[in-house]
Order: structure tokens, then sequence, then C-alpha cells
């Protein structure tokens, strides 16, 4: 079973929008939206398994060592494939989408959740068309698959792109917050 709560696909819908415009804005969220949460995240029995692909594969498979990563003693949730025997809990996909203000979005819904990379902003060339950005982005949304809110500017969870770390990986305050959430 899902340790996900059934949320309307109405307030999910609001909540990525308000989340995905202050992210490539710089507009602070609302306060609602910064809060940890177990039942908004993509976290079923301890792990988070994946499938599908982005053409940001790089960028993938970063926001998966950043989150899962002895290092940084975060180990709690299992980031891994899925496999013939284990239920997906959330697909890559891109989309271009040149009408919204969003750079990547993570989706809460029922069945899998979902990771989407905008090829619009993404793409060689484009605004945040490089492999740092893409791994930024990428890494940022895994966080709120695990149910990570919104923090300061200077935390990989920031409200804006702009207020994300250079190296792309989860703060000390990240940490603590993934530490408080998932023991």
């Amino acid at each position: 079973m899902r340790e996900q709560q059934p949320i309307s696909r109405y307030v999910i819908s609001i909540s990525a929008l308000a989340v995905s415009f202050s992210i490539l804005t710089g507009v602070t969220a609302p306060a609602a939206l910064a809060a940890d949460s177990r039942g908004r995240s993509s976290v079923d029995s301890g792990e988070i398994r994946w499938e599908d692909g982005t053409k940001f594969d790089d960028a993938r498979k970063w926001s998966a060592t950043a989150w899962y990563n002895g290092k940084y003693k975060l180990t709690k949730i299992k980031i891994a494939p899925d496999a013939w025997n284990t239920i997906t809990d959330l697909e890559w996909k891109d989309e271009s989408r040149k009408d919204v203000t969003w750079v990547a979005q993570w989706r809460g819904k029922t069945g899998a959740d979902s990771i989407v990379m905008n090829k619009a902003y993404l793409d060689d060339g484009k605004k945040y068309g490089t492999k740092a950005w893409r791994r930024k982005a990428a890494a940022h949304e895994m966080g709120h698959a695990l149910g990570l809110g919104h923090r300061a500017d200077g935390n990989l969870l920031a409200k804006t792109m702009g207020g994300i770390p250079s190296n792309a990986r989860p703060t000390s305050n990240d940490r603590a917050g993934y530490n408080k959430l998932w023991g």
C-alpha cells in the first residue's frame, strides 16, 4: 500500500503551479507549501522505485545519488530503478511547455507520481540548458518526491532556482528535514 494520502488533482495542480512559479520567478510560495510531509511524497515502504526515462538522464541519476548517499547519512529511503518484482512509485517524463513558468515539477497523484523535466527551459541553448542547472532541477524535485517542502535560499529545496547551491546537493538544512521526516 502507498503511504500517500489521497489528495485531489485540483489541490495538486494549484500547489504544483505555485511551487513551479516560485522556483522560476523567485516569488515566495505560500507557507502551507513549505511543510515536510510523508503524505505528500513518492515514498512507499521505505523506497522510491522509478521507471521511464528522461532526455536528461544524467540529471535523473544525479538526483538519486544526491538523496541516497551514505556520505551524508541519507540512506533511510532507497531510490532505485523499478524491477519486475517492485511497484513503480515515480515516473520520469519530459515535456516541452513554453506556456508555463516551471522548469521541472514533481506531481503527486494516485498511482505513480512523476517528475517532469521541461525541455522548453532545460534543452541545450535554453535558459537553464546546462548540466549544472538540469542537475539542480532534478535533485530539487527529488527532494519533493521525498516529501520535503521549500526552504530558504542556499538550500537544495530553495524556493527559487537561483537559490539552489551550485553543487546541487542537499545542504545540512535539507538533510535535517530528511532525517526529521524519515528518521
